[in-house]
């Protein structure tokens, strides 16, 4: 009797058969990983381009509540002894804004200033620049009464308000009737006792030795330092090219610092209180034409992007969208 052959292997055809499933397998598994890696790289750029303009967009909006704060004054006229008043610096405006409009010079077509200027920086063409100016929160208040107000200026400093004034510096002096942007040329400390000069000098420090255009300051006056933020569009440290490489910049009269990478457009809308209610009844682009007196409140519109290519249906691959926020002016005309 004879035993039927042992099975010394697989057949061709056997083989074949392996290879056609477990190459199916690999292909599911692979195509299951890059649709994973796909979706987790879309979910990743989406989740950072809001984070960065919902950062933008607070950071704005926190100065803008401030815009034109003067303590105790913050409606009505300024008057100014300084010599001269760097457009960054210039508190009787608390608001400017340019309007884009394909013009990338920032020194040009102001429209919520009758300075006709403000700090110059180098915008993207096409986006929108704002300036906000308002007394810091550093206020020390006199510690002695101005007879005159041609008197150097005594004040009590209390947990290192004011300590940051430094000689040269634009300062705020005011009650609740009036107040003046004066230049600092002297700065004396002791203890907590901070003694401020305000001499005359046509080329670097005022013009005239009087604080007050009309009565005098008392102990209910107080002295702050003025801060100066400037918004806008341009491109940023990465060296990336196109949209991806924008940022929105901060300038604060001295330096420009990069906030947010990815961000690649600024527009804003002045909200126009026509009937005197604190409502805003239309909202207008900035123009020479807008009354500065009538703006309560401002639409901020960013434009933020992946950076990098994240597979989206725009040509170069960004996934890109708009946010928008509303904010009231506390500080109104």
């Amino acid at each position: 009797m004879k035993c039927p052959p042992l099975q010394q292997g697989l057949s061709l055809i056997e083989v074949m058969i392996s290879m056609a499933i477990g190459s199916v397998v690999i292909l599911g598994v692979l195509s299951l990983f890059t649709a994973n890696t796909e979706t987790y790289n879309a979910l990743q750029a989406q989740t950072r381009l809001q984070e960065g303009a919902n950062f933008g967009l607070n950071v704005i909006a926190r100065d803008l509540q401030r815009a034109g704060y003067r303590g105790c004054y913050s409606r009505g006229d300024v008057y100014v002894t300084a010599a001269t008043v760097p457009a960054a610096f210039d508190i009787r405006f608390g608001l400017s804004v340019h309007n884009g409009g394909g013009n990338d010079d920032g020194n040009a077509a102001w429209t919520t200033s009758s300075t006709g200027a403000s700090p110059a920086v180098s915008a993207v063409g096409g986006t929108d620049i704002i300036t906000l100016r308002f007394a810091e929160n550093d206020e020390a208040y006199l510690s002695t009464a101005l007879v005159t107000g041609q008197e150097n200026i005594q004040l009590a400093v209390v947990s290192g308000a004011s300590t940051n004034i430094e000689v040269n510096d634009l300062a705020l002096i005011s009650d609740c009737e009036k107040a003046t942007l004066f230049k600092v040329t002297s700065v004396a400390v002791n203890g907590v006792a901070m003694t401020l000069g305000h001499a005359v000098s046509a080329a670097n420090g005022n013009i005239v030795d009087g604080l007050a255009e009309t009565g005098t300051f008392g102990t209910d006056a107080a002295v702050a330092s003025i801060v100066s933020k400037t918004y806008f569009i341009k491109q940023g440290a990465s060296g990336i090219a196109g949209k991806g490489g924008y940022s929105l910049f901060q300038f604060d009269g001295a330096a420009s610092a990069e906030l947010v990478e990815g961000v690649e457009d600024l527009q804003i809308l002045l909200g126009i209180d026509t009937d005197s209610d604190g409502v805003p009844n239309q909202y207008l682009a900035p123009s020479a034409s807008v009354n500065t007196g009538q703006i309560v409140a401002i639409l901020l519109e960013i434009t933020a992007n992946s950076i990098n290519d994240a597979g989206s249906t725009e040509a170069d691959g960004l996934l890109r969208r708009t946010f928008r926020q509303t904010i009231k002016i506390r500080n109104a005309g």
